[in-house]
Formats: C-alpha cells, structure tokens, sequence
C-alpha cells in the first residue's frame, strides 16, 4: 500500500537536475504504479528504488528511480512491440553513446541509463545571441546525423517498423488543416492533396528517430543523447531534419533557419536529387507545422487560454503559447511559398494568427 511504501517522491527542478527528497503523498502516484514499479525492477535490477522523480509529469509514465545511490530511468511504453523496438535500438547504439545505455527489458517496460544534461530547446532559449541558437541547433542536427550512421552501422533498420503504410495515414496528416480551420472556423484552403500526397507518401527505406524534436535531445556540455525510441522506424531520412527544424521550439531568425536548411538537407538524403528533396523537405515540413499547430491550438481552445512559457518549455510540453505559435505560423508562411503545390497555406496561416489575436 501507498502509506507503507518505503519508495519516496523526489521533485526534480527540470533547469538544473537538483534532485531534493521529499515525503510521498497521496495522488502523486497511484500505489498500482508503485507496486507496478517495484517489481519491474526487482525483476531487471534484482532490488526495489528509494526514491521515484516524475520528470514529465503524471501524464508520461516515465520515472527517474534510485537504486543503491544511483540514478536509472524507467518507462513503460504502449504495447510490448514498442517496448521491443526501443530496447533493439538503445541495444545498436549503446556504444554510438548518442543514446541512454540500454540496461534491460520486461513486458511495456525498459530500463536505462540515467542522463545528466538540460533539453536542447531550453539551451536554445537561454541562449545569449543568434550565434550561439545556431551553434547549438547545428550540434543537435550534427548529432541526429550521427545517430543516423550508427543506426545503418548496426543495421538497425531491420528491427524497426515500416512508417506511415497503414491506409489513410498520408492523408490524415493532410487533414490538420481540416482541423484546425474548423477549430477556428475559417476557410479551409484550396489545397491539392492528391499531389501533396504523391510527394509525401515515400518508400520507407531509411531508419529514422521520426520523433526528432529537440526536445528528445539532452545535452552535457558538447554531448547529445537521444532518447524516447518507442517512436523510431523506417521512413525518409529526411524527415528527422524535418521533424527537427519545424518544430515550435527550434528558435531562429529566418536568416539562420535558412542557411542551416541549405547546409543540412544534402547531408541528410540519399541518392534523391537536389530539387526533390527540397520540394519534399518543404512538403513535409508544411505538415509536419500543420500537425503541431494543430495540438496546440487544439489545446487552446479546450482551456480557452495559453498555457504558462516557462511550464511548457522546462517540462517538454507542446508549445501552447501565442509565441510558439506565432513562430509556428510564420514558419508556415515562409514554407509554403517554396513548393507550389502549398502556397495556399500561406494567406491561411495569417487568417490562424488573426483568428487567435497573434501580432
């Protein structure tokens, strides 16, 4: 039972991983879930944590524990098969060290290395000036290729899943736009979605993160780890510089955005020419704007208000602020008037910031 659990709760400061104890109390975790955890970890460590952190909060079941003095992390994923996955690939790329070392599996639930280090996007916020936002986007980006080797080094793509082949999935991405235009009640814009498809719809030959949001970046002085791996699979390489460089919390002025674009799109594709891959890098990267805008505005009109910057920011939290979404439309203007076929968001994307009061 909870009251006789000798596990307490720490309260993690997310800035600087000042882990302090303090007493359990009741709903913070259900006594299931500490139950849960101590026999997951009697089962992989052969010992029962002192202490549990809940980084993400009560909403991401992924704990930091303690076991003998020393700090592992603990997740439990959706379904056995995710669960598999993940452990395969912090298994091939333990030694890369870009990742968390694996430490062990059981059932939904993979163990692993502890990582000390902040979130890439809060380095990026707290950084001083445009030089050092793009020094550390590049170190990310740098990073995520690397990983992208290792993985084709380790021969990872065998163990992961193909991406974005179950019918409709293509065109579901499409339909934020569908969304969020109804969520706002205005127009939809008159898009060709059978020939944004035909663009979008890859072979699904390269491993890919897929979730490659900075967020899933730790950083310890110039290291990078990746973790959050139940996502991974196989798609188009370039939709890790994708997913990286469209996301709210990838803070750039346009120059930046820009040039870094130019310099990495050719290291992230294959044999694809210069011209395709630029209308697939903005193709994609219009919906992949299109599917975070569409979170946070959905979020916004359950609550009927911003969220707080700083909670968002420190605790990995979709960007459900006017600023994130101001850049996120901004973005979305400028993309879309570089491949033809999604010009239409362009005027659309101002009718989103009209609508939710964005200067």
């Amino acid at each position: 039972m909870l009251a006789a659990s000798p596990i307490e709760i720490w309260t993690q400061d997310l800035m600087d991983h000042n882990i302090k104890s303090k007493p359990i109390v009741s709903g913070v975790m259900k006594p299931e879930r500490i139950e849960e955890i101590e026999q997951v970890t009697d089962r992989i460590f052969g010992a029962r944590p002192t202490r549990v952190a809940i980084p993400g909060g009560k909403s991401r079941p992924v704990y930091i524990i303690e076991i003998e003095g020393r700090p592992y992390v603990v997740a439990k994923r959706g379904n056995k098969y995710d669960a598999k996955v993940e452990a395969a690939v912090l298994k091939g790329l333990t030694a890369s060290e870009l990742v968390p070392g694996f430490i062990g599996k059981h059932g939904r639930w993979i163990a692993q290395e502890f990582i000390p280090g902040k979130r890439l996007p809060v380095l990026i916020d707290e950084a001083k000036n445009e030089e050092d936002r793009k020094s550390l986007t590049e170190l990310g980006l740098k990073s995520l290729l690397a990983v992208q080797h290792a993985a084709d080094a380790a021969r990872l793509r065998r163990s992961v899943p193909r991406l974005g082949i179950v019918k409709g999935w293509v065109e579901g991405r499409i339909q934020k736009v569908d969304e969020i235009s109804e969520a706002l009640t205005i127009d939809t814009p008159p898009l060709n979605r059978t020939a944004i498809a035909q663009i979008y719809d890859v072979s699904q030959t390269d491993f890919i993160k897929w979730d490659a949001r900075p967020g899933n970046a730790l950083v310890d002085g110039s290291n990078v780890r990746w973790f959050d791996w139940e996502d991974c699979g196989r798609r188009n390489r370039i939709d890790d510089l994708v997913c990286f460089m469209a996301d709210e919390w990838t803070n750039l002025e346009t120059d930046t955005e820009d040039a870094l674009i130019k310099d990495f799109l050719p290291l992230f594709r294959r044999a694809q020419g210069a011209e395709w891959s630029q209308n697939y890098f903005y193709v994609a990267g219009c919906l992949q704007i299109l599917y975070r805008l569409s979170l946070a505005t959905n979020y916004f009109h359950r609550d009927g208000k911003w969220w707080d910057r700083e909670y968002c920011l420190h605790g990995d939290k979709v960007g459900v602020t006017s600023q994130e979404v101001g850049r996120l439309t901004h973005r979305l203007a400028r993309w879309s008037q570089r491949v033809e076929i999604m010009s239409p968001l362009g005027s659309w994307a101002q009718q989103v910031r009209s609508e939710l009061k964005i200067e």
